[in-house]
């Protein structure tokens, strides 16, 4: 979407559609300026990986049960127990 700022007195002011503000729920936003440009996104939202972490948190019992589920699993300690499958000098292979 190409858009053009327009005057608004003495400052310049760029004119959002409503399907965005809506969309973004742009009610309070942050204005970054990057290398590339600039990004426009609302002050609530989160990156990416800090969404990650939080469902990660909220599953972390579950997280751990699996892991030690598998970690008790006869052919996760056959492997480990298997000298041939250490991870001590990966130059050897």
């Amino acid at each position: 979407m190409i858009k053009k700022l327009i005057r608004v007195g003495s400052k310049s002011a760029l004119i959002l559609p409503a399907v965005l503000i809506k969309r973004y729920k742009l009610k309070n936003f942050i204005i970054e300026a990057r290398d590339d440009g600039v990004l426009i996104r609302p002050v609530e939202s989160k990156t990416s990986f800090q969404k990650k972490m939080q469902i990660s948190r909220k599953n972390k019992t579950s997280i751990y049960k699996k892991m030690e589920e598998e970690a008790n699993d006869p052919k996760t300690i056959a492997f480990y127990d298997n000298p041939d499958n250490t991870f001590g000098n990966l130059d050897s292979i």
